[in-house]
């Protein structure tokens, strides 16, 4: 069988820019990625100086070990990894501070948003990273170039030192970018010459792997990327195969989008300062109808807002504002924050107001009849229900729940909350008859205490209960119950104790 001969290609041909890696034949991808990393987030976000000798370190299997140091302290050979006691013995005057992870997420956050001016997909998935897709805004800020030195300065003016780095897949731009190399690879097929040169160590595996490959003379992904994938397989793992796909940009991965969460506020001056409700009533409506148009622009509701009423030369009045459940009905929150107001002391005349909204829930429209139509006289209990809990008080209203217990004066329990198919306690806690739950064949009041009675003042009728529970908590009983009618034709609810004793007690009446 004869060889064919193919032609020379000049070396030149074959060379990768440092900046941008050419596409070949193949057209480029519809995505994407620019990674935005920062090296140095640890540090920046303790606003730490160049020039200042300082570090951040982290607790590590019960050791105290630097994670990063200024360039300051690198000149006195601190270096991350280096136990803290040995850095300050190498520099007296180091400033340490311990790896705050929640500063570095809310600077990630911060810096999200400021990426959502550049494109609407940006994610926070990797470590110290922002990934945005900026396929679609490439044209509109013109061109790559333009785009990264714009987004260069925005990190920057905000105080963060960034390597960018883009890719047709969000993981192997991280790579490089994490990596040291500003580098942009549009072309899936040059990925694996783009990234080959780097460590293996940057790859996500478990150390005892790393360890084994790096034995065996493993120490870049080119040299992973030489060898067979079946063998690589069999003796490292499906885990080694894995990453190198995402670093070559064959798997298919998509990460999460970071959106921020919406909240509303908006403020408003009065013309004039006052203490009439009358006159803060239509300045309290304009803002819960912005309110209400905010909530219909996100699809949601609130069962909770902020209402702030400011004086001069005084603290503010803050009212939190708690509904039964989520609406966005300007009216009727209005009527509610109406009801808290007329009970609120005012320290002072009013000169401002500032409305506060960020617990959204999804907006769900209550089922009602098609046919359904208000009756006069009909009382809204709903409505009813908060306007009692916003001028008395939340925990002033109470409800009863039942819990599945046979024993009566068990079988019901109040609660500061509505819970489901709850019923509305109007007694006073003071009253010495509990309002109770009804079950079949059982009254609807109940003593607070069972009290001793005598059976022959009484005509026991044939409803009769026998009740044998409460074993396995220590507080058995074994009662007979019967309904018995007294001389004065009460309807009562008297039992016997099933044991030595055989005593009779009242427990409750019939309505």
């Amino acid at each position: 069988m004869a060889l064919q001969a193919f032609p020379t290609v000049p070396a030149a041909q074959l060379t990768l820019s440092a900046t941008q890696v050419s596409a070949t034949s193949q057209p480029a991808p519809a995505a994407l990625w620019l990674c935005c990393y920062l090296p140095r987030l640890p540090l920046e976000v303790f606003k730490l100086e160049d020039d200042c000798p300082a570090a951040v370190w982290v607790d590590s299997g019960g050791r105290s070990l630097i994670s990063a140091a200024t360039p300051a302290a690198g000149a006195f050979g601190i270096h991350p990894g280096l136990p803290t006691n040995a850095a300050l013995a190498l520099c007296a005057g180091l400033q340490l501070h311990r790896r705050d992870e929640r500063m570095e997420r809310e600077a990630l956050e911060k810096l999200a948003e400021a990426g959502l001016g550049f494109t609407p997909w940006v994610s926070l998935d990797y470590p110290a990273a922002l990934v945005l897709e900026i396929r679609g805004s490439l044209t509109l800020f013109g061109g790559l170039n333009a785009l990264t030195q714009r987004l260069r300065a925005k990190l920057e003016n905000l105080g963060h030192c960034n390597i960018l780095a883009a890719a047709p897949a969000p993981f192997p731009a991280w790579l490089m970018a994490s990596s040291g190399l500003e580098r942009t690879v549009e072309n899936p097929a040059a990925l694996r010459s783009g990234l080959g040169d780097l460590t293996i160590a940057r790859l996500p595996l478990e150390r005892n792997t790393a360890n084994r490959l790096a034995k065996a003379g493993l120490h870049t992904l080119r040299d992973l990327w030489r060898l067979p994938r079946d063998g690589l397989a069999r003796r490292y793992g499906l885990a080694v195969l894995r990453q190198l796909d995402r670093a070559a940009g064959r798997e298919k991965e998509m990460p999460g989008l970071f959106r921020t969460p919406p909240v509303f506020q908006a403020y408003r001056e009065l013309a004039a300062e006052t203490e009439n409700l009358a006159h803060l009533r239509p300045v309290c409506a304009v803002l819960l109808e912005n309110l209400a148009a905010f909530l219909r622009q996100h699809d949601a509701a609130t069962d909770r807002l902020e209402l702030e009423l400011f004086h001069f030369r005084r603290p503010a009045t803050r009212l939190e504002l708690k509904l039964r459940y989520a609406s966005r009905d300007p009216e009727r929150i209005s009527m509610l924050l109406s009801e808290r107001l007329e009970r609120t002391p005012l320290p002072d005349a009013v000169t401002a107001l500032r409305l506060r909204c960020g617990a959204l829930q999804p907006y769900r429209a209550h089922e009602a009849d098609l046919f359904a139509a208000k009756t006069p006289g009909v009382l809204d209990w709903e409505t009813l229900l908060e306007q009692l809990q916003q001028r008395l008080g939340r925990d002033a209203l109470r409800f009863l729940d039942t819990p599945a217990d046979h024993r009566p004066e068990l079988a019901w329990k109040g609660v500061s909350g509505a819970p489901e198919d709850a019923v509305c306690d109007w007694t006073r806690n003071e009253s010495p008859i509990g309002f109770a739950i009804g079950k079949e064949r059982r009254p609807l009041w109940l003593l607070p205490k069972p009290r001793p009675c005598d059976p022959t003042r009484y005509r026991l009728l044939p409803e009769r209960e026998r009740i044998e529970s409460g074993w396995w908590d220590g507080a058995s009983i074994r009662r007979d119950y019967r309904v018995a009618v007294s001389p004065e034709g009460v309807r009562a609810w008297i039992y016997r104790e099933l044991d030595e004793n055989g005593g009779w007690y009242l427990h409750g009446f019939f309505a």
